[in-house]
């Protein structure tokens, strides 16, 4: 059976009550390493990739402006975790990854994570938690194209 759009809406009204605290809690459990949420986030978007990125790819990967990774960058509180390197491409082109204090800084960023959900995991039947991982990838996939098309209108 489909779920109704009242169901779909109730399960958006969660997820949006659950980012918040998460932010909230993520700002509270961060506060020992002198990061906030934004931070972290910044972080995470640089430590995830395998190679040097353009602020345009990082803005295109989290649905953000360019001035808004631009921004998060320059508001770190330790301006040495991420430099910037020529493109081989084009020289004109900047490219940014984290140093490898940033790489040791996310280190310690990750450990704090793993305490975090350590904390809650067992509450959680696994299969619960698969099928919810399950049912936002499959709403993401659904919005995805949707917002695509937005994007390329505008």
């Amino acid at each position: 059976m489909n779920a109704s759009p009242e169901l779909l809406e109730s399960l958006c009204w969660e997820l949006r009550r659950s980012f918040r605290d998460l932010t909230h809690s993520a700002e509270l459990e961060l506060g020992s390493l002198g990061i906030t949420a934004s931070d972290r986030a910044i972080l995470e978007l640089l430590a995830r990739e395998t190679a040097p990125v353009s602020l345009s790819d990082l803005a295109r990967k989290s649905s953000v402006s360019r001035q808004h990774i631009h921004q998060s960058i320059r508001r770190l509180p330790n301006p040495s975790w991420v430099e910037s390197v020529a493109s081989p491409d084009d020289h004109r082109a900047v490219l940014l990854r984290l140093t490898r204090e940033g790489r040791a800084f996310w280190k310690k960023v990750r450990a704090a994570d793993q305490r975090f959900f350590s904390r809650f995991a067992r509450r959680f039947r696994s299969e619960d938690v698969r099928g919810a991982v399950t049912v936002l990838q499959k709403l993401r996939s659904e919005l995805h194209p949707a917002l695509e098309g937005h994007a390329e209108r505008s």
